[in-house]
């Protein structure tokens, strides 16, 4: 009876479990390891250990449970659980990015900026136009990011785009390797320079300043952008999934590159080696799709 009950859930994983779930049960894992190894040495890890093991527990459950009816909530949050996840484990990357290093490794990064364009752009773009409604429009941009990981995808999926959950494993995979490079390479980038640079502002640069004050201005994943690795991906999976609007992605992508440095989140080079990285991943993300069995992500018809 064991054996025939063990066959029986092996069955409904390997028929329920999208490849995306691999990726989100294996950083999960890791995570829950590192929280428990530097508990006492790790900020915040309790409350992080706790959200780690939610989101096994709710990737497993939907795994077993969801039944691939595309009407069905647990179907949709199945699909965008791993997007849904960056939200938590990029701030987690950034309190664990002390982990190995006690200090950042921005000195270097600057050398760097400073070989490439012998001044700092971040300190150079913005205040060179002084401008409200400039400094507005960058911060749009920089925000756009939040929306470019969910809008795209929502619409591929209720087209029911073949790509769609090809980019969302895609995006996933880029993530997460970036979050545990940042552990590993910790950067915080010139955020502390936007209190000389930017005024309060009117609507945008409220909101990002919000945004970043949520976890108290913690410092970490400057390097490279994920705000940039992320609007490559989607931009490059626009040429396929949104032929006819892909100009306006294109021109949000771009306008992102620019708002990473002009809002003094991030120095050049973390747009830069975003862009080379995001481009990698892309072609990578579709290779390792392509070779994996996925019976379970496309939706039963009604």
């Amino acid at each position: 009876m064991a054996i025939k009950n063990l066959s029986h859930y092996k069955k409904r994983f390997y028929y329920g479990i999208f490849p995306v779930d691999y990726l989100v049960l294996i950083y999960s894992l890791l995570m829950v390891i590192v929280s428990i190894a530097f508990y006492q040495t790790l900020d915040k890890s309790l409350v992080f250990l706790i959200i780690n093991l939610v989101v096994i527990y709710l990737t497993l459950y939907l795994i077993y449970y969801e039944e691939r009816d595309f009407r069905s909530l647990r179907y949709r949050l199945h699909t965008w659980l791993p997007i849904i996840t960056f939200l938590f484990y990029y701030t987690q990357s950034t309190f664990f990015d002390n982990l190995i290093f006690s200090e950042t490794f921005d000195p270097l990064l600057q050398s760097w900026e400073k070989q490439l364009f012998g001044i700092p752009l971040n300190q150079t773009l913005a205040p060179s136009l002084n401008n409200i409604l400039a400094h507005e429009i960058m911060h749009f941009f920089y925000f756009s990011y939040y929306m470019l990981l969910f809008i795209p995808g929502l619409v591929m999926f209720f087209n029911r785009h073949p790509r769609t959950h090809e980019m969302i494993f895609t995006l996933t995979a880029m993530m997460y390797a970036h979050y545990i490079f940042f552990i590993l390479f910790p950067g915080d980038g010139p955020v502390i320079d936007r209190q000389n640079i930017f005024p309060k502002g009117v609507f945008f640069i409220p909101i990002m300043n919000f945004i970043y004050s949520i976890d108290g201005y913690q410092g970490g994943g400057a390097f490279p952008s994920t705000h940039v690795t992320s609007a490559i991906v989607v931009s490059l999976y626009s040429f396929d999934g949104f032929k006819a609007r892909r100009w306006l992605i294109h021109i949000v992508t771009a306008g992102i590159i620019v708002a990473t440095v002009y809002c003094s989140y991030h120095y050049a080079v973390d747009a830069i080696v975003g862009i080379i990285t995001g481009a990698l991943f892309f072609f990578i993300g579709k290779y390792c799709y392509s070779i994996w069995d996925h019976p379970s992500e496309m939706p039963v018809e009604p």
